[in-house]
């Protein structure tokens, strides 16, 4: 059984971030489920709709409250499922677990989804994310991190020269062939056990 390979560097990077980002979207999802219960009982507030037309979403100023009271409980449970999932891949991250390298993939492919969604309702900021979800799968895909976690063969650390390129050879002396050696005057074939060349009578 080969020793597993040592956790690269990225991978403890994207492990913090990943407990980071639970964290942040545990919180994140409770308040939008809270912020869209709370809204669902003002849908008839003028100043609510008000407020949401100028909120920086021009995509949600023809969206009802009750509408948007919907959409944000939605998109509350989205990423209060998503900070769940972050935590279980930064956790599983740091042992290289092979099912947190796959949980990984699925959990950027839906980072990445949301991202797509809040671009479409105007949240341009979301483009930052979108490319970062983006990295974060180029990188899981790499060779190296494949190999930690177990997706993939080992990665070689160099390759060793051909055994026939002995570096031991000493300057100047005349390689062995098959059946004798070759005189490193004139190159010619030099039978076994002889001590000069017959071709040129130098010695060897």
């Amino acid at each position: 059984m080969q020793p597993k390979p040592k956790r690269p560097t990225g991978v403890t990077i994207l492990a913090v971030l990943a407990i980071l980002g639970a964290l942040g979207g545990l919180i994140s999802g409770a308040a939008l489920i809270g912020l869209g219960l709370l809204l669902g009982t003002l849908a008839t507030n003028a100043a609510i709709a008000n407020a949401i037309a100028t909120s920086g979403y021009p995509g949600l100023a023809s969206l009802g409250v009750g509408t948007l009271s919907a959409l944000l409980v939605a998109l509350g449970a989205v990423i209060l499922i998503l900070g769940i999932l972050y935590l279980a891949v930064g956790i599983g991250f740091f042992s290289g677990k092979g099912w947190a390298w796959t949980l990984g993939i699925i959990v950027s492919v839906l980072g990445i989804v949301v991202d797509v969604v809040q671009i479409g309702f105007g949240g341009y900021s979301s483009i930052v994310g979108l490319i970062i979800g983006l990295l974060i799968i180029y990188y899981l895909m790499r060779p190296h991190v494949k190999a930690f976690f177990g997706k993939g063969p080992a990665v070689a650390g160099g390759m060793q020269p051909p055994p026939m390129m002995s570096s031991s050879m000493p300057m100047g002396s005349a390689p062995m062939g098959s059946m004798g050696m070759t005189c490193k005057n004139c190159g010619a074939s030099i039978p076994a056990g002889a001590s000069r060349c017959p071709s040129c009578g130098a010695a060897l």
